[in-house]
C-alpha cells in the first residue's frame, strides 16, 4: 500500500517533538523578535511544502493565537508607557524607549512563533504514531501510553459533550442566556454533568483496557511499529544547521543574543 503522507507527516513524532522544545527553549531565551519572526515563517513554509496543509487552513488554525499577541502586545504597550518620564518616544501621556518596543515586539513574537509551531506538531503527527513512538523510541508504559491515547481523544469529544448538555438543560427550562446571572452561573451548571460523563467514560476505557490485556510486565507486538530512519535523523540535524545559521546571521547583524532578561543595551 503506497504512502500518500507528505514529508513532515511521514516524521517520527519523538524527532519532531525533541525540535519543538529546543526551538522553544532558544525562542524563550533569546532577545529581539526577529529570530523568533525566523523561525516563525521557517515553521509556515515548512508546514506548506511537507505537509497536505494550505496557507489558508494554517490561517484558521492560528488566528486564536494571533490575536492573543496583538492584544498582548496593545496592552503591554499601555502598561509600559503609562508613568514613563524623559522617554524619546511620548504620545499623550504615555512615554517609550527603544527597548520597550523590543521587550513587547519579542514577548508578542515568542506567544505566536512557540503556537505556531504546536499547530505544525498537532497538524502533521498521528496520535497513535505519537503514542507508539513514545511506548518503542521512548520505552513508556504501554500502560502509560494508551492511557494518554484514550484521554487525548476524549479531547475533540468534550465540545459535543457540553452542547449534549446545554440542550438537555434548555428542554428542562434551564436557559444559560436568558440574563447575566445565568450566563455567570452556566459554567457550574455544566460541571456535575460532566464530570459524571468524565467518570462513566474513563470507567468503560479502563474495562476495554483491562480485557485487552494491557497491564504491566506483558511483552506486547505491534501491527505498525515506529522508527527513527536517516531521514528523521537528517531533518532533525538540518532543522538545527538551519536555526544556528540564522541565529549567526542575526547576531552579525547585531539583533540577537540570548539573555534569561531584556537587557537590550
Amino acid at each position: 500500500m503506497t504512502d500518500t503522507r507528505r514529508f513532515l507527516e511521514r516524521r517520527n513524532p519523538i524527532i519532531k517533538l525533541a525540535l519543538i522544545l529546543i526551538l522553544t527553549l532558544l525562542i524563550s531565551v533569546s532577545v529581539f523578535p526577529l529570530f523568533s519572526l525566523s523561525i516563525g515563517i521557517l515553521t509556515v513554509l515548512l508546514l506548506c511544502c511537507g505537509s497536505h496543509y494550505t496557507l489558508g487552513q494554517l490561517v484558521k488554525k492560528t488566528k486564536v493565537f494571533l490575536l492573543i499577541s496583538v492584544n498582548f502586545m496593545f496592552f503591554m504597550l499601555l502598561l509600559k508607557g503609562i508613568g514613563t518620564t524623559n522617554a524619546p518616544y511620548r504620545f499623550l501621556c504615555f512615554g517609550w524607549t527603544q527597548s520597550d518596543f523590543w521587550t513587547i515586539l519579542t514577548l508578542g513574537m515568542r506567544i505566536l512563533t512557540i503556537s505556531l509551531l504546536s499547530v505544525a506538531f498537532v497538524a502533521t503527527t498521528d496520535p497513535n504514531e505519537l503514542v507508539l513512538s513514545m511506548i518503542l523510541q521512548l520505552h513508556l508504559s504501554p500502560v502509560h501510553g494508551y492511557a494518554a491515547l484514550a484521554a487525548y481523544r476524549f479531547l475533540p469529544t468534550l465540545q459535543q459533550e457540553v452542547e449534549s448538555i446545554r440542550l438537555a438543560q434548555k428542554i428542562r427550562g434551564i436557559d444559560a442566556e436568558k440574563n447575566l446571572i445565568s450566563r455567570l452561573t452556566a459554567p457550574f451548571s455544566l460541571m456535575i454533568p460532566l464530570l459524571c460523563s468524565a467518570v462513566r467514560k474513563g470507567e468503560r476505557m479502563a474495562a476495554a483496557m483491562e480485557l485487552r490485556g494491557l497491564t504491566k510486565g506483558v511483552q506486547r507486538t505491534y501491527y505498525k511499529p515506529t522508527r527513527i530512519t536517516k531521514s528523521d535523523w537528517l531533518f532533525f540535524a538540518s532543522t538545527l544547521v538551519v536555526t544556528a545559521c540564522i541565529a549567526l546571521l542575526l547576531q552579525a547583524l547585531g539583533l540577537f543574543h540570548f539573555s534569561f532578561g531584556f537587557h537590550l543595551k
